[in-house]
Protein backbone atom coordinates (compact mmCIF):
# COMPACT_ATOMS: atom_id res chain seq x y z
CA UNK A 1 0.00 0.00 0.00
CA UNK A 2 1.47 3.62 -0.64
CA UNK A 3 1.88 5.81 2.00
CA UNK A 4 1.33 9.03 0.64
CA UNK A 5 -2.33 8.51 0.85
CA UNK A 6 -3.88 12.27 0.02
CA UNK A 7 -6.93 13.43 2.02
CA UNK A 8 -9.65 13.44 -0.24
CA UNK A 9 -12.80 16.20 0.32
CA UNK A 10 -15.88 16.13 -1.95
CA UNK A 11 -16.18 19.40 -4.02
CA UNK A 12 -19.38 18.50 -6.34
CA UNK A 13 -19.25 22.40 -7.21
CA UNK A 14 -16.15 22.07 -9.28
CA UNK A 15 -17.51 18.95 -10.62
CA UNK A 16 -20.50 20.86 -11.69
CA UNK A 17 -17.93 23.48 -13.52
CA UNK A 18 -15.90 20.77 -14.79
CA UNK A 19 -17.07 19.70 -18.46
CA UNK A 20 -14.43 17.18 -19.13
CA UNK A 21 -16.02 13.41 -19.58
CA UNK A 22 -16.02 11.35 -16.69
CA UNK A 23 -13.81 8.04 -16.43
CA UNK A 24 -16.12 5.90 -14.90
CA UNK A 25 -13.36 2.99 -15.13
CA UNK A 26 -10.86 5.85 -13.56
CA UNK A 27 -9.01 4.08 -10.33
CA UNK A 28 -6.48 5.23 -8.78
CA UNK A 29 -4.48 3.74 -6.16
CA UNK A 30 -4.44 7.25 -4.77
CA UNK A 31 -7.65 6.99 -3.84
CA UNK A 32 -8.30 3.08 -3.77
CA UNK A 33 -6.66 1.07 -1.84
CA UNK A 34 -5.24 -2.30 -4.35
CA UNK A 35 -4.53 -6.01 -2.69
CA UNK A 36 -1.09 -6.81 -3.71
CA UNK A 37 -0.11 -9.88 -5.70
CA UNK A 38 3.43 -11.76 -5.22
CA UNK A 39 4.75 -14.25 -7.32
CA UNK A 40 6.89 -16.74 -5.46
CA UNK A 41 7.98 -19.23 -7.87
CA UNK A 42 9.12 -18.14 -11.63
CA UNK A 43 7.78 -14.95 -13.65
CA UNK A 44 6.91 -13.42 -16.78
CA UNK A 45 7.92 -15.58 -19.56
CA UNK A 46 6.36 -13.75 -22.59
CA UNK A 47 3.15 -15.29 -20.94
CA UNK A 48 0.47 -12.52 -21.30
CA UNK A 49 -2.23 -14.88 -19.67
CA UNK A 50 -4.37 -13.12 -16.80
CA UNK A 51 -5.47 -14.38 -13.76
CA UNK A 52 -8.98 -13.83 -12.38
CA UNK A 53 -9.61 -13.12 -8.36
CA UNK A 54 -12.24 -12.26 -5.83
CA UNK A 55 -9.68 -11.65 -2.96
CA UNK A 56 -11.72 -11.17 0.85
CA UNK A 57 -11.03 -11.66 4.32
CA UNK A 58 -10.52 -9.72 7.10
CA UNK A 59 -7.14 -8.41 5.66
CA UNK A 60 -8.77 -7.18 2.13
CA UNK A 61 -9.36 -3.51 2.69
CA UNK A 62 -11.25 -3.26 -0.94
CA UNK A 63 -12.62 -6.62 -1.52
CA UNK A 64 -13.61 -6.36 -5.35
CA UNK A 65 -12.81 -8.33 -8.33
CA UNK A 66 -9.07 -8.19 -9.50
CA UNK A 67 -6.99 -9.48 -12.49
CA UNK A 68 -3.86 -9.85 -12.10
CA UNK A 69 -0.82 -10.17 -14.74
CA UNK A 70 1.79 -12.67 -14.58
CA UNK A 71 3.98 -10.08 -13.00
CA UNK A 72 1.38 -9.59 -10.17
CA UNK A 73 0.43 -6.44 -11.15
CA UNK A 74 -3.43 -5.20 -11.11
CA UNK A 75 -4.24 -4.86 -14.37
CA UNK A 76 -8.32 -4.64 -13.63
CA UNK A 77 -9.36 -3.47 -10.22
CA UNK A 78 -13.65 -3.68 -10.48
CA UNK A 79 -15.53 -1.21 -8.38
CA UNK A 80 -17.49 -1.23 -5.18
CA UNK A 81 -20.68 -2.23 -6.54
CA UNK A 82 -18.83 -5.88 -6.68
CA UNK A 83 -17.89 -5.42 -3.13
CA UNK A 84 -17.94 -9.39 -1.69
CA UNK A 85 -17.75 -10.85 -5.53
CA UNK A 86 -17.31 -14.88 -6.13
CA UNK A 87 -16.38 -16.86 -8.94
CA UNK A 88 -14.96 -14.49 -11.05
CA UNK A 89 -14.92 -16.46 -14.90
CA UNK A 90 -14.82 -16.12 -18.80
CA UNK A 91 -17.49 -17.71 -20.61
CA UNK A 92 -18.95 -17.30 -23.72
CA UNK A 93 -22.27 -15.61 -24.27
CA UNK A 94 -24.04 -15.74 -27.96
CA UNK A 95 -20.31 -16.09 -29.33
CA UNK A 96 -18.81 -13.46 -27.64
CA UNK A 97 -16.32 -13.14 -24.56
CA UNK A 98 -17.52 -12.37 -21.36
CA UNK A 99 -16.62 -11.95 -17.80
CA UNK A 100 -18.82 -12.95 -15.31
CA UNK A 101 -18.93 -12.39 -11.98
CA UNK A 102 -21.26 -13.42 -8.95
CA UNK A 103 -22.57 -10.16 -6.33
CA UNK A 104 -25.47 -10.39 -3.87
CA UNK A 105 -25.72 -11.21 -0.02
CA UNK A 106 -22.66 -13.31 1.70
CA UNK A 107 -24.17 -15.37 4.54
CA UNK A 108 -22.14 -16.36 7.57
CA UNK A 109 -22.95 -20.39 6.85
CA UNK A 110 -20.58 -20.14 3.64
CA UNK A 111 -23.74 -19.59 0.83
CA UNK A 112 -25.34 -16.49 -0.73
CA UNK A 113 -28.39 -14.94 -2.31
CA UNK A 114 -27.87 -12.67 -5.50
CA UNK A 115 -26.90 -12.18 -9.32
CA UNK A 116 -24.69 -13.51 -11.74
CA UNK A 117 -23.23 -10.49 -14.37
CA UNK A 118 -22.04 -10.44 -17.76
CA UNK A 119 -19.37 -8.09 -18.68
CA UNK A 120 -18.12 -7.86 -21.71
CA UNK A 121 -14.66 -6.52 -22.62
CA UNK A 122 -14.84 -2.88 -21.38
CA UNK A 123 -16.04 -3.91 -18.51
CA UNK A 124 -19.71 -3.03 -18.94
CA UNK A 125 -22.71 -5.24 -17.82
CA UNK A 126 -24.64 -6.77 -20.84
CA UNK A 127 -26.81 -9.25 -19.18
CA UNK A 128 -27.69 -10.24 -16.00
CA UNK A 129 -29.02 -14.01 -14.59
CA UNK A 130 -30.49 -15.07 -11.34
CA UNK A 131 -32.35 -18.04 -9.58
CA UNK A 132 -36.05 -19.00 -10.70
CA UNK A 133 -37.55 -19.23 -7.54
CA UNK A 134 -35.69 -19.13 -3.70
CA UNK A 135 -33.88 -15.85 -2.65
CA UNK A 136 -31.36 -15.67 -5.72
CA UNK A 137 -28.54 -17.25 -7.27
CA UNK A 138 -26.02 -18.73 -5.08
CA UNK A 139 -22.08 -18.20 -4.42
CA UNK A 140 -20.87 -20.93 -5.75
CA UNK A 141 -21.68 -21.40 -9.35
CA UNK A 142 -22.27 -19.36 -12.50
CA UNK A 143 -20.64 -21.33 -15.19
CA UNK A 144 -21.96 -21.09 -18.78
CA UNK A 145 -21.77 -24.42 -20.53
CA UNK A 146 -19.82 -24.15 -24.15
CA UNK A 147 -22.61 -26.63 -25.45
CA UNK A 148 -25.28 -23.71 -25.06
CA UNK A 149 -23.27 -20.50 -24.84
CA UNK A 150 -26.55 -19.40 -23.63
CA UNK A 151 -27.54 -20.79 -20.57
CA UNK A 152 -26.14 -20.06 -16.75
CA UNK A 153 -25.57 -22.91 -14.64
CA UNK A 154 -26.28 -21.81 -11.02
CA UNK A 155 -25.94 -22.89 -7.56
CA UNK A 156 -28.97 -22.26 -5.29
CA UNK A 157 -30.25 -22.58 -1.48
CA UNK A 158 -33.63 -22.44 -0.58
CA UNK A 159 -34.17 -22.66 3.08
CA UNK A 160 -37.40 -25.09 4.30
CA UNK A 161 -38.74 -26.55 7.11
CA UNK A 162 -38.46 -29.97 7.68
CA UNK A 163 -37.94 -32.76 10.17
CA UNK A 164 -34.47 -33.37 11.21
CA UNK A 165 -34.73 -36.14 13.79
CA UNK A 166 -33.35 -38.81 11.93
CA UNK A 167 -29.87 -37.29 12.17
CA UNK A 168 -30.28 -36.14 15.56
CA UNK A 169 -32.01 -32.87 15.24
CA UNK A 170 -35.44 -31.61 15.48
CA UNK A 171 -38.91 -32.88 14.35
CA UNK A 172 -39.62 -29.23 13.46
CA UNK A 173 -36.32 -28.47 11.72
CA UNK A 174 -35.30 -26.30 9.01
CA UNK A 175 -33.02 -27.73 6.60
CA UNK A 176 -31.32 -25.79 3.68
CA UNK A 177 -32.17 -27.83 0.59
CA UNK A 178 -29.59 -27.62 -2.44
CA UNK A 179 -31.09 -27.07 -5.82
CA UNK A 180 -29.05 -26.14 -9.01
CA UNK A 181 -31.10 -24.86 -11.90
CA UNK A 182 -29.98 -24.22 -15.59
CA UNK A 183 -31.26 -20.77 -17.09
CA UNK A 184 -31.83 -19.18 -20.19
CA UNK A 185 -29.32 -16.02 -19.68
CA UNK A 186 -31.69 -13.90 -22.46
CA UNK A 187 -34.97 -14.93 -21.22
CA UNK A 188 -34.63 -16.05 -17.61
CA UNK A 189 -36.77 -19.45 -18.28
CA UNK A 190 -35.80 -22.20 -16.17
CA UNK A 191 -34.63 -24.76 -18.26
CA UNK A 192 -34.01 -27.28 -15.61
CA UNK A 193 -34.08 -27.78 -11.48
CA UNK A 194 -32.90 -30.21 -9.39
CA UNK A 195 -33.25 -30.62 -5.25
CA UNK A 196 -31.26 -32.27 -3.14
CA UNK A 197 -33.74 -33.73 -0.50
CA UNK A 198 -35.83 -34.94 -3.35
CA UNK A 199 -33.37 -37.07 -3.97
CA UNK A 200 -30.67 -37.61 -1.72
CA UNK A 201 -30.80 -38.85 2.05
CA UNK A 202 -30.25 -36.56 5.03
CA UNK A 203 -28.15 -39.70 6.64
CA UNK A 204 -25.33 -39.19 3.83
CA UNK A 205 -24.57 -35.92 5.16
CA UNK A 206 -21.11 -35.54 6.89
CA UNK A 207 -21.89 -32.70 8.26
CA UNK A 208 -23.81 -33.38 11.91
CA UNK A 209 -26.89 -30.59 12.70
CA UNK A 210 -24.94 -29.65 15.61
CA UNK A 211 -26.46 -26.45 16.88
CA UNK A 212 -27.85 -26.08 13.47
CA UNK A 213 -31.58 -26.60 12.39
CA UNK A 214 -33.42 -23.78 13.28
CA UNK A 215 -35.45 -21.16 11.52
CA UNK A 216 -32.43 -19.02 11.92
CA UNK A 217 -29.40 -21.39 11.52
CA UNK A 218 -30.66 -24.46 8.79
CA UNK A 219 -28.86 -26.99 8.53
CA UNK A 220 -26.93 -26.80 5.84
CA UNK A 221 -27.17 -31.34 5.21
CA UNK A 222 -25.94 -30.96 1.34
CA UNK A 223 -23.62 -27.80 0.57
CA UNK A 224 -23.69 -27.95 -3.06
CA UNK A 225 -20.54 -25.84 -5.11
CA UNK A 226 -20.35 -26.98 -8.60
CA UNK A 227 -22.05 -27.90 -11.52
CA UNK A 228 -20.63 -29.00 -14.73
CA UNK A 229 -22.65 -31.43 -17.83
CA UNK A 230 -21.95 -34.06 -19.67
CA UNK A 231 -21.56 -35.09 -23.77
CA UNK A 232 -25.47 -35.96 -23.69
CA UNK A 233 -26.91 -33.05 -21.15
CA UNK A 234 -26.28 -34.77 -17.57
CA UNK A 235 -25.15 -32.44 -15.17
CA UNK A 236 -21.94 -33.16 -12.78
CA UNK A 237 -22.79 -31.99 -9.53
CA UNK A 238 -19.82 -31.67 -6.44
CA UNK A 239 -21.81 -31.81 -2.88
CA UNK A 240 -18.97 -30.79 -0.04
CA UNK A 241 -21.12 -32.26 3.07
CA UNK A 242 -21.47 -35.63 0.83
CA UNK A 243 -17.87 -35.61 0.28
CA UNK A 244 -19.27 -36.55 -2.97
CA UNK A 245 -19.91 -36.14 -6.62
CA UNK A 246 -22.74 -37.67 -8.60
CA UNK A 247 -24.52 -37.57 -11.96
CA UNK A 248 -27.85 -36.10 -12.39
CA UNK A 249 -30.19 -37.02 -15.37
CA UNK A 250 -31.11 -34.48 -17.70
CA UNK A 251 -34.34 -35.79 -18.31
CA UNK A 252 -35.99 -37.37 -15.21
CA UNK A 253 -33.40 -36.03 -12.63
CA UNK A 254 -32.51 -39.50 -11.61
CA UNK A 255 -29.13 -40.08 -10.08
CA UNK A 256 -26.85 -41.99 -12.38
CA UNK A 257 -24.03 -42.33 -10.27
CA UNK A 258 -22.00 -41.39 -7.10
CA UNK A 259 -18.24 -40.85 -6.77
CA UNK A 260 -16.79 -40.84 -3.09
CA UNK A 261 -18.94 -40.11 -0.09
CA UNK A 262 -20.86 -43.25 2.32
CA UNK A 263 -22.43 -44.60 -1.39
CA UNK A 264 -20.25 -44.73 -3.70
CA UNK A 265 -20.92 -46.52 -7.21
CA UNK A 266 -16.95 -46.83 -8.10
CA UNK A 267 -14.48 -48.54 -6.17
CA UNK A 268 -11.69 -45.62 -4.94
CA UNK A 269 -8.29 -46.55 -5.75
CA UNK A 270 -4.87 -44.95 -4.14
CA UNK A 271 -5.22 -41.50 -3.55
CA UNK A 272 -8.31 -40.75 -4.82
CA UNK A 273 -10.63 -40.26 -1.19
CA UNK A 274 -11.33 -36.79 -1.55
CA UNK A 275 -12.78 -34.68 1.67
CA UNK A 276 -14.82 -31.64 1.82
CA UNK A 277 -13.99 -30.94 -1.93
CA UNK A 278 -14.71 -27.71 -4.23
CA UNK A 279 -14.84 -27.50 -8.20
CA UNK A 280 -15.96 -30.60 -10.43
CA UNK A 281 -15.20 -30.77 -13.71
CA UNK A 282 -14.69 -33.22 -16.78
CA UNK A 283 -11.96 -33.50 -18.83
CA UNK A 284 -11.11 -35.79 -21.87
CA UNK A 285 -14.21 -36.92 -23.20
CA UNK A 286 -15.98 -36.95 -19.85
CA UNK A 287 -13.87 -40.19 -18.53
CA UNK A 288 -11.42 -38.07 -16.17
CA UNK A 289 -12.67 -35.66 -13.50
CA UNK A 290 -10.82 -33.32 -11.72
CA UNK A 291 -11.66 -31.51 -8.48
CA UNK A 292 -9.84 -29.31 -5.32
CA UNK A 293 -9.69 -31.71 -2.26
CA UNK A 294 -9.73 -29.53 0.69
CA UNK A 295 -8.66 -32.34 2.92
CA UNK A 296 -10.82 -30.22 5.63
CA UNK A 297 -13.98 -27.97 6.80
CA UNK A 298 -14.17 -24.75 10.04
CA UNK A 299 -14.33 -28.07 12.34
CA UNK A 300 -12.31 -30.94 10.79
CA UNK A 301 -8.73 -31.24 10.27
CA UNK A 302 -7.55 -34.67 9.73
CA UNK A 303 -5.21 -34.13 6.68
CA UNK A 304 -2.18 -32.62 6.23
CA UNK A 305 -2.84 -30.12 2.69
CA UNK A 306 -5.44 -30.06 0.39
CA UNK A 307 -4.60 -30.59 -3.25
CA UNK A 308 -5.76 -31.09 -6.72
CA UNK A 309 -7.01 -34.28 -8.26
CA UNK A 310 -7.53 -35.72 -11.46
CA UNK A 311 -9.82 -38.84 -11.39
CA UNK A 312 -9.88 -41.60 -14.09
CA UNK A 313 -13.20 -43.52 -14.08
CA UNK A 314 -14.40 -46.58 -15.86
CA UNK A 315 -18.52 -46.61 -15.52
CA UNK A 316 -18.22 -50.70 -17.19
CA UNK A 317 -15.53 -51.54 -14.36
CA UNK A 318 -16.77 -48.96 -11.66
CA UNK A 319 -13.00 -47.96 -10.71
CA UNK A 320 -11.54 -44.62 -9.91
CA UNK A 321 -7.87 -44.49 -10.13
CA UNK A 322 -5.50 -41.59 -9.61
CA UNK A 323 -4.38 -39.53 -12.75
CA UNK A 324 -2.79 -36.87 -10.85
CA UNK A 325 -2.10 -35.05 -7.47
CA UNK A 326 -1.16 -31.62 -7.34
CA UNK A 327 0.34 -30.23 -4.47
CA UNK A 328 0.89 -26.83 -3.29
CA UNK A 329 4.04 -25.06 -3.48
CA UNK A 330 6.21 -23.21 -1.42
CA UNK A 331 3.68 -23.57 1.46
CA UNK A 332 1.52 -26.70 2.46
CA UNK A 333 -1.63 -26.36 3.89
CA UNK A 334 -5.56 -27.67 4.14
CA UNK A 335 -7.81 -24.97 3.38
CA UNK A 336 -10.75 -24.84 5.29
CA UNK A 337 -12.84 -23.79 2.49
CA UNK A 338 -13.16 -22.38 -1.17
CA UNK A 339 -10.67 -23.83 -3.91
CA UNK A 340 -10.81 -24.57 -7.53
CA UNK A 341 -8.56 -26.91 -10.16
CA UNK A 342 -8.30 -25.49 -13.90
CA UNK A 343 -6.98 -26.87 -16.67
CA UNK A 344 -5.39 -23.82 -19.13
CA UNK A 345 -6.12 -24.03 -22.96
CA UNK A 346 -2.16 -24.49 -22.75
CA UNK A 347 -2.50 -28.36 -20.93
CA UNK A 348 -1.49 -27.02 -18.45
CA UNK A 349 -3.16 -26.73 -14.69
CA UNK A 350 -3.91 -23.67 -11.95
CA UNK A 351 -4.58 -24.40 -8.60
CA UNK A 352 -6.00 -21.88 -6.48
CA UNK A 353 -6.27 -23.06 -2.33
CA UNK A 354 -9.21 -21.06 -1.13
CA UNK A 355 -8.90 -20.01 2.29
CA UNK A 356 -5.55 -20.04 1.81
CA UNK A 357 -4.20 -16.85 -0.57
CA UNK A 358 -2.07 -18.97 -3.00
CA UNK A 359 -2.54 -20.29 -6.42
CA UNK A 360 -0.08 -22.66 -7.82
CA UNK A 361 0.93 -23.80 -11.60
CA UNK A 362 1.68 -26.59 -12.75
CA UNK A 363 2.94 -28.16 -16.08
CA UNK A 364 0.96 -31.07 -18.07
CA UNK A 365 2.90 -33.85 -16.21
CA UNK A 366 2.37 -31.82 -12.66
CA UNK A 367 5.71 -29.93 -12.71
CA UNK A 368 5.63 -26.68 -10.56
CA UNK A 369 6.04 -23.77 -12.88
CA UNK A 370 4.83 -20.73 -11.20
CA UNK A 371 2.99 -19.75 -7.83
CA UNK A 372 1.55 -16.29 -7.15
CA UNK A 373 0.39 -15.30 -3.36
CA UNK A 374 -2.46 -12.46 -2.33
CA UNK A 375 -0.43 -9.96 0.34
CA UNK A 376 2.35 -10.26 2.09
CA UNK A 377 5.05 -13.24 1.23
CA UNK A 378 4.33 -14.58 3.87
CA UNK A 379 0.96 -14.66 4.21
CA UNK A 380 -1.42 -15.95 7.37
CA UNK A 381 -3.08 -18.81 6.31
CA UNK A 382 -6.88 -20.04 6.16
CA UNK A 383 -9.04 -16.73 6.52
CA UNK A 384 -6.98 -13.10 6.46
CA UNK A 385 -6.72 -13.08 2.87
CA UNK A 386 -9.07 -15.79 0.74
CA UNK A 387 -9.64 -16.27 -2.51
CA UNK A 388 -12.63 -18.53 -3.85
CA UNK A 389 -10.92 -19.68 -6.97
CA UNK A 390 -8.09 -18.69 -9.30
CA UNK A 391 -8.79 -19.17 -13.18
CA UNK A 392 -5.96 -18.48 -15.92
CA UNK A 393 -7.33 -16.94 -18.82
CA UNK A 394 -6.54 -15.06 -22.23
CA UNK A 395 -8.74 -11.60 -21.93
CA UNK A 396 -8.55 -8.22 -23.48
CA UNK A 397 -9.78 -5.61 -21.80
CA UNK A 398 -10.57 -2.58 -23.54
CA UNK A 399 -12.29 0.18 -21.47
CA UNK A 400 -13.76 3.31 -22.72
CA UNK A 401 -12.35 5.48 -21.00
CA UNK A 402 -8.92 6.68 -21.56
CA UNK A 403 -5.12 6.47 -19.43
CA UNK A 404 -5.55 8.45 -15.74
CA UNK A 405 -3.21 10.41 -14.47
CA UNK A 406 -2.92 11.74 -10.81
CA UNK A 407 -0.66 14.46 -9.43
CA UNK A 408 0.40 14.02 -5.67
CA UNK A 409 3.68 16.17 -4.03
CA UNK A 410 5.51 16.84 -7.19
CA UNK A 411 4.98 12.64 -8.17
CA UNK A 412 2.89 12.20 -11.66
CA UNK A 413 1.00 8.55 -10.94
CA UNK A 414 -0.24 7.01 -14.47
CA UNK A 415 -2.82 4.03 -14.61
CA UNK A 416 -5.52 2.33 -16.81
CA UNK A 417 -7.96 0.31 -15.19
CA UNK A 418 -8.76 -2.52 -17.40
CA UNK A 419 -6.25 -1.55 -20.76
CA UNK A 420 -4.58 -5.33 -20.40
CA UNK A 421 -2.55 -4.37 -23.57
CA UNK A 422 -0.41 -1.53 -21.63
CA UNK A 423 3.46 -2.32 -21.41
CA UNK A 424 4.65 1.14 -20.88
CA UNK A 425 4.06 4.75 -20.24
CA UNK A 426 4.63 7.97 -21.80
CA UNK A 427 5.39 11.32 -19.96
CA UNK A 428 3.70 13.96 -21.95
CA UNK A 429 5.05 17.80 -21.68
CA UNK A 430 4.32 21.24 -23.55
CA UNK A 431 3.95 24.47 -23.23
CA UNK A 432 0.21 24.33 -24.85
CA UNK A 433 -2.22 21.90 -23.76
CA UNK A 434 -2.63 20.76 -27.66
CA UNK A 435 1.08 20.47 -28.39
CA UNK A 436 2.39 18.06 -25.61
CA UNK A 437 5.01 15.94 -26.92
CA UNK A 438 6.80 12.72 -25.16
CA UNK A 439 9.55 13.85 -22.58
CA UNK A 440 10.31 10.40 -21.10
CA UNK A 441 9.16 7.06 -21.55
CA UNK A 442 8.24 4.64 -18.65
CA UNK A 443 7.67 0.83 -18.05
CA UNK A 444 4.88 0.14 -16.62
CA UNK A 445 4.94 -1.01 -12.66
CA UNK A 446 2.70 -2.06 -10.71
CA UNK A 447 -1.08 -1.10 -10.58
CA UNK A 448 0.09 2.33 -10.70
CA UNK A 449 3.54 4.00 -12.68
CA UNK A 450 5.03 6.90 -10.88
CA UNK A 451 7.03 9.49 -12.32
CA UNK A 452 8.85 12.53 -10.37
CA UNK A 453 7.72 15.91 -12.10
CA UNK A 454 10.67 17.47 -9.54
CA UNK A 455 12.46 18.27 -12.65
CA UNK A 456 9.60 19.01 -14.79
CA UNK A 457 9.66 22.55 -16.52
CA UNK A 458 6.76 21.95 -18.61
CA UNK A 459 3.25 24.19 -18.04
CA UNK A 460 1.37 21.02 -19.09
CA UNK A 461 1.28 17.36 -18.63
CA UNK A 462 -0.39 14.04 -19.52
CA UNK A 463 0.17 10.28 -20.31
CA UNK A 464 0.40 8.38 -23.48
CA UNK A 465 -0.34 4.25 -23.09
CA UNK A 466 1.66 2.05 -25.52
CA UNK A 467 1.59 -1.85 -26.23
CA UNK A 468 4.46 -3.92 -26.06
CA UNK A 469 4.64 -3.72 -29.67
CA UNK A 470 5.28 -0.09 -29.06
CA UNK A 471 1.42 1.10 -30.60
CA UNK A 472 0.01 4.39 -28.86
CA UNK A 473 -3.17 2.65 -26.80
CA UNK A 474 -4.72 6.50 -25.53
CA UNK A 475 -4.22 9.08 -24.30
CA UNK A 476 -5.13 11.04 -21.02
CA UNK A 477 -6.72 14.80 -20.98
CA UNK A 478 -4.30 17.01 -20.42
CA UNK A 479 -3.29 18.91 -16.97
CA UNK A 480 -1.69 22.03 -16.16
CA UNK A 481 0.44 22.57 -13.78
CA UNK A 482 2.75 24.61 -11.87
CA UNK A 483 5.59 23.99 -9.07
CA UNK A 484 4.62 20.03 -9.56
CA UNK A 485 0.77 20.80 -9.25
CA UNK A 486 -1.97 20.92 -11.01
CA UNK A 487 -3.64 24.45 -11.22
CA UNK A 488 -6.17 23.99 -14.02
CA UNK A 489 -7.72 20.71 -15.75
CA UNK A 490 -10.19 19.59 -18.35
CA UNK A 491 -8.23 19.61 -21.27
CA UNK A 492 -7.50 16.91 -23.54
CA UNK A 493 -5.66 15.60 -26.26
CA UNK A 494 -6.22 12.42 -26.59
CA UNK A 495 -7.38 10.06 -29.41
CA UNK A 496 -9.14 7.71 -26.89
CA UNK A 497 -11.62 10.19 -25.67
CA UNK A 498 -14.50 11.35 -28.82
CA UNK A 499 -14.90 15.23 -27.83
CA UNK A 500 -13.70 16.03 -23.92
CA UNK A 501 -13.98 19.70 -23.21
CA UNK A 502 -10.90 22.06 -23.29
CA UNK A 503 -12.48 23.66 -20.57
CA UNK A 504 -10.71 25.37 -17.11
CA UNK A 505 -11.78 24.91 -13.54
CA UNK A 506 -10.99 28.52 -11.55
CA UNK A 507 -8.94 27.34 -8.27
CA UNK A 508 -8.01 30.08 -5.77
CA UNK A 509 -4.50 31.00 -6.16
CA UNK A 510 -1.77 29.60 -4.75
CA UNK A 511 -3.82 27.46 -3.07
CA UNK A 512 -2.20 23.86 -3.92
CA UNK A 513 -4.59 21.57 -5.17
CA UNK A 514 -5.54 18.99 -7.64
CA UNK A 515 -8.81 17.26 -10.00
CA UNK A 516 -9.37 14.14 -9.28
CA UNK A 517 -11.99 12.64 -11.47
CA UNK A 518 -14.31 10.15 -9.14
CA UNK A 519 -14.21 6.13 -9.91
CA UNK A 520 -17.79 5.49 -10.78
CA UNK A 521 -19.95 8.71 -9.91
CA UNK A 522 -19.65 12.34 -11.59
CA UNK A 523 -18.08 13.63 -8.23
CA UNK A 524 -14.66 15.44 -7.95
CA UNK A 525 -11.29 15.78 -4.71
CA UNK A 526 -10.03 18.49 -3.72
CA UNK A 527 -7.04 16.82 -3.22
CA UNK A 528 -4.94 19.02 0.31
Amino acid sequence: MLSHQPFLVPALLLAEAASAQFATNAVSRQSTPVLNAIVQIGGYDDDDSLYLTTPRGSDVENPVPIIFDRNGTAVWVADSAYSNAFDMNTGYYNGSQVLTVWTGTVFSSGHGAGTCSLLDNTFNIVANVTSVGAEGADIHECHIPISTNSSALLTVYNTIPLDLSCCGGTSSGYLTDCWFQEVNITTGELIFNWSAVEHIPLQYSYAAPGGSGTEENPWDAYHFNSIDKDADGNYLISARHLHQVFLVNKTDGAVIWTMGGMQSNFTMGNGTNFEWQHHARYHEDYTKISLFDNAASDWEHDETTARGLLISFDTSTWNASLDMELLPQPYQNYSNSQGSMHLNPDGTWTVGFGSNPWMTEYSADGAVTFAMTLGDSNPPMNGPIQNYRWFKVDWEGNPADPPYVVINDSVAYFSWNGKTAVRSYDLLGGSDANGVSTVSTHVRSGFETNVSLSDFSHDYVGVLARDKSGNELGRSAVLAVANGSVIVSGSSNSSAMDSASSSAISLVAGQKVMLVVGAMTASAFIVL
